[in-house]
């Protein structure tokens, strides 16, 4: 077999690796470790945990009341608070949070996560540190380890002066601030992603002044009790489960998952739509990785965001359940 030969086959090979992909990272099944840079964290999203990624990775991670995180830097992160508050400083800058707050850290920013509250600090992270890897560009520096906060180091820092960094950028958003304008959405006013979901917020978007190339956290929707998103098909897809219990009906076969669970979708261009079955509403973050859109723009036919339309031609938007029931029996 020649090289070549290989590469006639690698087609098939890349789509038995998505029927084997896992799709679903259950928070309750993955272990807490201890690393320099967190006192707890868990990696939830990587090629070497069975997800058959872009390169695309997902932690989560506390702080402890009263502790800090490590201090490094690598390539750009994102990263969501899920409880607690505190601040970061990035580049020398402080930025304040608290819970349901968005923060955009550039390439090769040194920074360094401060816990100032009453209860532990959980955060969402996302890099593409396995995509930097496989193209032989991954950079990481750790230049001090977690631990207990000095309080003396505290009142040294300085306050936050500005949401933005010096040059320009956007760096913290907190979602009362975050606005429900379709407008802002980056993918712009395609079919794909009109009437997607119940209730959007945009958070690191371009729109709400954030730069962000290879990974950001850019949404945030919420589905009322028995409905569902729209139905549609694209790459790489990841989304965190932050409120609520539903399943994803992807590729034909529906996905379970719960508040702290990370759904994968395969970049296959697999058909997907989430639903909420339950009483209670949920809300799910959208994590964008930029290597899906790298792809769409240099090879569209085929990799564009589609809409998928049910058998009297019509869109499949986001809606009750029963709205899909009443339609099978026309």
């Amino acid at each position: 077999m020649t090289f070549y030969d290989e590469w006639l086959e690698t087609p098939a090979r890349i789509q038995s690796e998505f029927q084997e992909s896992a799709t679903v990272a259950k928070d309750r099944d993955i272990p807490w470790v201890s690393t320099p840079q967190d006192a707890k964290v868990k990696l939830m999203i990587a090629n070497q945990q069975g997800f058959a990624t872009m390169g695309s990775n997902v932690l989560k991670a506390e702080i402890p009341v009263g502790w800090h995180t490590g201090k490094h830097r690598h390539g750009e992160e994102a990263i969501h608070i899920l409880e607690g508050e505190g601040f970061s400083i990035i580049d020398g800058q402080r930025f304040d949070w608290h819970k349901n707050s968005t923060i955009q850290i550039p390439f090769w920013s040194e920074h360094q996560h401060f816990n100032d509250g009453d209860v532990p600090v959980l955060y969402l992270s996302a890099m593409s540190f396995d995509l930097e890897r496989f193209v032989r560009l991954a950079r990481i520096e750790q230049l001090e380890t977690c631990g207990p906060n000095d309080p003396v180091q505290l009142s040294g820092f300085p306050s936050q002066e500005s949401q933005y960094y010096a040059d320009g950028s956007r760096a913290v958003i907190h979602l009362e601030d975050a606005p429900t304008d379709p407008s802002l959405e980056p993918q712009g006013a395609i079919a794909a992603v009109a009437n997607q979901h119940h209730h959007l917020q945009y958070l690191a978007v371009p729109g709400n002044g954030f730069r962000a190339t290879s990974v950001a956290i850019t949404h945030l929707w919420s589905e009322p009790p028995y409905h569902h998103s729209g139905r549609h098909k694209h790459l790489e897809a990841v989304v965190y489960a932050l409120e609520g219990d539903g399943y994803t009906d992807m590729h034909g076969e529906k996905v379970a998952w719960s508040a702290g669970d990370v759904l994968y979708v395969p970049p296959a261009m697999w058909e997907h739509e989430h639903t909420n079955n339950n009483p209670a509403p949920i809300k799910q973050l959208r994590i964008q990785f930029g290597i899906r859109f790298w792809f769409t723009d240099i090879w569209p036919e085929g990799f564009t965001s589609q809409r998928i339309y049910d058998s009297d031609g019509q869109p499949i938007e986001a809606g009750p359940i029963e709205r899909d029931r009443e339609r099978s029996f026309d």
